[in-house]
């Protein structure tokens, strides 16, 4: 199994069950209360662990209990801390809102996780070494993405990129130094500039790869995912399962992916099985607490 680099947020998440998501004005009653291990980078890191992958997790957190929490909980998730630095803020914090029919609405405060600087990735960059995978997203400072993808380039590191949450100021020319772009499809159009039809996602998702990008796979909710490049354009199905929260399918689905793809396996074969994490992923709630392990996977949907 080779190494893989998570380098992202880490957060506490409070997750609030509403009957519906309020709209701007409207104060409504929560039915339901619960915390638990969040942001996007952490997901990410814990579901390919669980999964059997090698995982080293760069990031930040903050001085306090949910700093501490957060590093000895990855600790026992198999998850190495060499890169998980402390900062003197707090650590982020992730306000879910979750209705009664499993959509949700998320606000974050990113405390720690903008404290992390290209400096710490310099630091630690000897944790780059033997990995053959780097997968990062957009909730920690884009400068740090910007010098982790030009590392990741000198040392021929294939590169994940989950360009999440959309960030309209990215520089897309870095483009050229992601293998994988991995949005879903309000971030393909952010990217694209244009607006997601029933007819043009294989349209937007080449344009892409005309301006540099090697890989694409655009995940489609309930309608699967799909992957191009310049040379292959293909669907996989999603799994029909009753959701109970989808606030983690996206990450499930990215450590699925990646792990299989660490594993040696081809690009469609990597998204059936990442289809099967996120498929479990989202019958369960909460985001690290509806990771699930390998044998999950293996024993429950085939």
């Amino acid at each position: 199994m080779s190494k893989v680099i998570v380098v992202g947020s880490l957060n506490m998440d409070t997750t609030l069950r509403v009957p519906h998501i309020p709209v701007p004005g409207e104060t409504i009653l929560a039915t339901g209360i619960s915390s638990a291990r969040g942001g996007k980078g952490q997901n990410q890191a814990v579901a390919m662990a669980r999964l059997g992958a090698k995982v080293e997790m760069i990031g930040a957190v903050g001085s306090d209990d949910d700093g501490d929490q957060t590093r000895s909980a990855l600790m026992k998730d198999g998850v190495g801390v060499e890169g998980l630095f402390t900062k003197q803020v707090h650590t982020g914090i992730a306000s879910i809102y979750l209705d009664d029919q499993s959509r949700n609405n998320i606000v974050v405060y990113p405390g720690a996780n903008f404290e992390l600087t290209a400096a710490d990735i310099r630091a630690v960059e000897r944790l780059f070494d033997g990995a053959t995978y780097c997968v990062m997203q957009l909730e920690i400072p884009l400068p740090v993405i910007y010098h982790t993808l030009e590392l990741c380039h000198r040392k021929g590191i294939t590169t994940i990129l989950n360009p999440a949450p959309a960030a309209p100021d990215f520089d897309w020319s870095y483009l050229k130094y992601v293998d994988y772009l991995v949005p879903n499809e309000s971030e393909l159009e952010l990217i694209a500039g244009e607006a997601l039809t029933q007819s043009n996602l294989e349209a937007l998702s080449l344009s892409l790869i005309n301006r540099g990008l090697q890989n694409i796979l655009v995940t489609l909710g309930s309608r699967g995912s799909a992957f191009f490049s310049a040379s292959e354009r293909f669907q996989v199905p999603a799994l029909v399962v009753e959701a109970v929260d989808t606030t983690a399918a996206g990450d499930s689905f990215i450590g699925g992916f990646t792990t299989y793809l660490a594993e040696g396996k081809g690009v469609k074969e990597a998204m059936e099985f990442a289809t099967k994490v996120a498929a479990i992923a989202v019958t369960k709630p909460g985001a690290i607490d509806s990771l699930p392990m390998r044998g999950e996977i293996e024993g429950e949907i085939q």
